[in-house]
């Protein structure tokens, strides 16, 4: 490649624009019409040539060892603007990226400030070289929970050596991949989301496909075993025994590989049949083997090796378990046992019982509000090593318990929240600690036997005991602790049990959290017979439910101490009507009050089903002041001061604040106010006898239109004189018949307006010589020739532009807004609301219903009339952030449609006014269509959850962008492809 061009393509888009450049001494011209072309020239060198890049990385990583220190706080901007070079932009800010990218809570104090954010890509935060990043997963997924809207992908920690990348989408317990700063240019594509045309990542670490392709593997050996008449719940044990050998082979639990030796080793199933036997004997035997095949095979307890049923595998079956035990166990995510147990059941049982599974993601919104968030408080308030101490023997009281705990995915995070939780106590108490010996062995309070399940289908509960038994060691690993303290494995059988919450009794517990089963009404007696239903009916009378999740609510309530904190996945039928009588409506009614829920969003799981997050605390003096309302499919945070169990927000928009990316650069404005209305108005007759007597005034006399000739006339009717002039002799000198008819009809107006305030003035001076009085007539009469309010700044945003937007400044009530393109050789008069915008997706942004309906809440009335007053209304807008090409091209042809099917009905005499009136009544109508199909295109641009209330996410992402700067949006379409698909305008020749 020439160096020339190489060095253009490293420069990035931004520079990219200007005509020309100088590169290595050659000027590269660019003619205006051919730098698409050279555009996608450039395109092609980025992207095509992978020499390039690596070439490009390998100087990046020589650059870092040659010259950073790997100082988190004098290195960090410099080592990511180099590699964002490195992999082919110009920099950090030309890519668009922010670095220091603030993530604010709202409603809460203090700023965080991650590294660089860069919507909807990526975070990624810098640690100093040597930090082991494993101790900062906690901020990652914090920081990616706080930044929405338009969250982004990604997530990289990065200490200058070594990336770690997360996708929090598909797994929370490890990232995706790990990434040696010597590997990156053989390793690129796991970063490839960092290149300027992103291409999808390749990952190494993606435990979820990883725990898909185990569990299909030994699932085939369950299902082959039932299928030839072993009974199901032997065949469902011995696999998940197999499979607890396996993972516990690759976690260094169980020495010498005897399960993989032994599958590997047997000729036939019958050989495998007494050597696995005698296997899982030796794993539920106290103390440690001292001899024969499965020497030194420890204790193992926990209830699952109790009852030992070899089956002897067919020759397929023995081949199917050989494959899963070549898979790396250890990498393999605890959900396995819940993936394993739902693929291990008939689609009707998982069906009847609601088994499906949510991912960590939707469970990390009701462990972080229920578990985390209190705990992080109490230690974040902690002034002494004493307070500290008495939060971990706190910590040692606490009991949570999910009463529908299927494989036990929710106490499994859970228990790894806390887990970590009082591994940061203990450092804090180590760090306050002034003895020599400050690494005192310390035992853990946090253990499995606190988190407590009950589920009705025993093979689940098996499932949930293993779940948290493996739990205990894997969390061990990660705090560094003493791995050989995992075992013997807890024995949870009094802790994880088999029963029926709707009629067992429940066991005490602090936080009640989980995702209980989903059914529908109808379908219940099918699904779980009519003996059942007779039963829950005789037990609740007169339930009137449509959701068999609605049972779960006030029995966890009544079941929570004072204070005690619950939360649940559930369907969003909780919502409404019956099914919100019977489940929130019972909870906020018996003293319980929701603090933070999501209003409805597409569950992580396998059904196509839509869910509500609820979380709750009993005892509404306990509740945290503000509340959350997650909108918008949980991507929009909206601060509210209390949540109803309708889930949906009572929007009240007198909570939104200006945006300084509206108000600054100007674009609204009001028309020009004349002050003298017959004086500076003409008729087209007496503009014409005036221009006659003086031809030189001609230039200064414009067609005028207001908010009622816009909406009932088919064209301006009027003309106004506009002298711009500051100086008396120069307006004479340029304009002398337009300035002998304002002599005549204003001067002598504001000369006694002017002198009648100077009177009153001097009299309130002489009662109070301090006081302040106002010179508002003095200064109208030092420029009598010109309007009272002229607009200048207005008048100066049109000069680029052919054409502006216009509306009538106060609407009609109940009619949809109208507002229309104007030639910029037409005067607005005060009657008007004008937008310096051109361009029709602009256009199409504010003739919405979301713009409307902002607009009835925010404005000013004149009478019932709303009137749009820009500092309460445009101000506080919020405009699309970041919206996808294809959304903004089909707003922009909407609205393009709306402005060719107006005018052809303006040409056929019908005015703008007649065209909205005939909304207001019944009836087909193209132009209603049009618009219906204008509010869907601009709801796609804001990717907004059109099931949910609009105006509520309109508020939400106020509030977002006023507290985020990274949202900085403005208004308009900023030379987007697209933007433009009419050249209409109202014009107007009146001479």
């Amino acid at each position: 490649m020439p160096p020339p061009l190489r060095q253009l393509c490293q420069t990035g888009l931004s520079q990219l624009l200007s005509p020309a450049r100088e590169v290595d001494g050659h000027v590269l011209t660019v003619a205006p019409r051919r730098r698409e072309h050279l555009f996608g020239s450039i395109i092609y060198c980025w992207f095509v040539p992978p020499v390039t890049l690596n070439q490009d990385l390998a100087d990046f990583v020589a650059f870092r060892k040659n010259h950073l220190k790997g100082d988190e706080k004098g290195e960090a901007q410099v080592f990511l603007d180099r590699m964002f070079k490195a992999f082919g932009h110009a920099g950090v800010p030309e890519a668009g990226a922010k670095l220091e990218g603030r993530l604010r809570k709202i409603g809460e104090r203090g700023t965080s400030f991650a590294d660089l954010i860069w919507k909807p890509r990526c975070i990624i935060e810098m640690k100093r070289a040597g930090t082991d990043l494993s101790l900062h997963f906690r901020q990652a997924f914090q920081y990616w929970m706080r930044a929405v809207p338009n969250r982004p992908r990604y997530v990289v920690l990065c200490n200058f050596d070594e990336f770690w990348i997360y996708d929090f989408d598909m797994q929370i317990e490890a990232p995706v991949d790990h990434v040696k700063l010597d590997n990156l240019a053989q390793r690129h594509e796991a970063l490839s989301f960092l290149l300027p045309e992103p291409e999808k990542p390749v990952f190494r670490n993606d435990l979820v496909e990883v725990t898909r392709e185990a569990a299909a593997k030994v699932s085939g050996v369950f299902r082959s075993m039932k299928d030839r008449g072993i009974p199901r719940l032997d065949a469902q044990h011995f696999v998940l025994q197999s499979v607890v050998a396996m993972f516990a082979e690759d976690i260094r639990l169980l020495p010498q590989k005897f399960f993989t030796r032994t599958v590997g080793g047997a000729k036939s199933g019958r050989e495998a049949y007494d050597l696995l036997g005698s296997l899982f004997r030796e794993m539920n035997t106290p103390g440690v083997t001292t001899g024969g095949l499965f020497r030194g095979t420890p204790y193992f307890n926990g209830g699952l090796f109790k009852t030992i049923t070899p089956i002897e595998m067919t020759a397929e079956e023995l081949q199917a378990m050989r494959a899963a035990v070549a898979t790396d166990w250890s990498g393999v995510r605890p959900e396995i046992f819940g993936t394993l147990f739902e693929t291990s059941m008939d689609q009707g049982e998982r069906h009847a019982y609601g088994a499906h599974f949510t991912s960590q993601a939707d469970i990390a919104h009701v462990v972080n509000p229920c578990i985390v968030e209190p705990w992080t408080e109490r230690i974040e308030g902690a002034k002494s090593i004493a307070e500290l101490e008495r939060i971990r023997f706190d910590m040692g009281s606490f009991r949570v318990l999910d009463p529908a705990c299927g494989s036990g995915n929710f106490l499994y995070v859970a228990y790894r929240e806390m887990r970590r939780l009082e591994a940061e106590v203990l450092k804090r108490i180590d760090a306050r600690r002034k003895s020599i010996d400050k690494a005192q062995v310390a035992i853990t309070y946090v253990t499995p036997d606190h988190f407590l399940g009950l589920d009705n289908n025993r093979f689940a509960v098996e499932v949930a005991k293993v779940t948290m038994m493996m739990a205990k060691k894997l969390s061990a690993e990660e705090l560094d602790e003493n791995a050989d303290s995992a075992l013997p494995l807890d024995n949870l059988d009094n802790v994880i049990k088999w029963g029926d919450a709707l009629f067992d009794p429940w066991p005490k517990a602090d936080v009640i959290i989980g995702n209980p089963p989903y059914n529908g009404r109808r379908k219940m007696a099918a699904d779980l017979g009519a003996d059942y239903c007779a039963r829950l009916d005789e037990k609740y009378p007169n339930p009137g439910v449509s959701d068999f999740v609605t049972y779960w609510f006030p029995l966890a309530h009544k079941a929570l101490p004072n204070g005690g904190r619950a939360g649940f996945v559930a369907t969003q039928s909780i919502r409404d009507n019956e099914s919100r009588r019977a489940s929130l409506d019972y909870i906020t009614e018996h003293d319980g009050e929701i603090f933070e829920a999501v209003s409805s969003k597409p569950w992580s799981g396998d059904a196509a089903v839509t869910v509500s997050i609820v979380n709750w605390i009993k005892g509404s003096q306990n509740a945290p002041a503000k509340k959350t309302l997650w909108l918008d499919n949980g991507q929009l945070r909206l601060p509210v001061d209390n949540i109803a169990p309708t889930l949906r927000p009572t929007t009240d928009v007198r909570k939104a604040v200006p945006l300084p990316q509206n108000k600054k650069p100007k674009l609204i404005f009001q028309g020009q106010t004349t002050g003298s209305i017959p004086a500076f108005r003409l008729t087209r007759t007496e503009a014409l006898d005036l221009v006659t007597r003086d031809p030189k005034s001609k230039k200064f006399i414009h067609p005028v239109i207001g908010g009622d000739v816009l909406l009932h006339s088919l064209t301006p009717k009027y003309l106004v004189i506009d002298l711009p002039h500051t100086d008396a002799l120069k307006v004479k000198a340029e304009a002398p018949g337009a300035l002998a008819r304002l002599r005549d009809m204003v001067l002598p107006e504001r000369q006694r307006a002017a002198d009648e305030e100077a009177e009153a003035n001097a009299a309130i001076l002489e009662r109070n010589s301090k006081a302040k009085v106002n010179w508002h007539k003095q200064n109208f009469l030092n420029k009598w020739w010109q309007h009272a309010y002229r607009r200048p700044d207005m008048l100066a945003s049109f000069g680029s532009l052919r054409r502006y937007i216009a509306t009538s400044r106060v609407a009609t009530e109940k009619r949809i807004s109208v507002f229309q393109f104007i030639d910029i050789g037409i005067r607005p008069d005060d009657s008007m609301t004008v937008i310096a915008l051109d361009d029709d997706y602009s256009l199409g942004v504010v003739s919405s219903g979301l713009h409307r309906a902002w607009l009835d809440e925010r404005c000013s009335k004149l009478e019932a009339r709303p009137r749009y007053t820009s500092t309460t209304v445009w101000d506080s807008f919020p405009w699309p952030v970041q919206p996808a090409q294809s959304a903004v091209a089909r707003v922009a042809n909407v609205m393009g449609e709306i402005t060719e099917y107006r005018t052809a009905l303006l040409a056929e005499g019908i005015t703008l006014g007649e065209q909205y009136d005939a909304l207001r009544t019944p009836g087909k109508s193209q132009l209603r269509n049009l618009h219906h199909e204008l509010d869907l295109a601009v709801i796609r641009a804001y990717d907004f959850n059109p099931d949910e209330d609009l105006l509520a996410q309109l508020l939400a992402l106020n509030l977002a962008a006023a507290t985020d700067p990274e949202i900085t949006t403005p208004p308009g379409g900023h030379g987007r492809p697209g933007i433009y698909t009419t050249d209409y305008r109202l014009t107007a020749e009146l001479f």
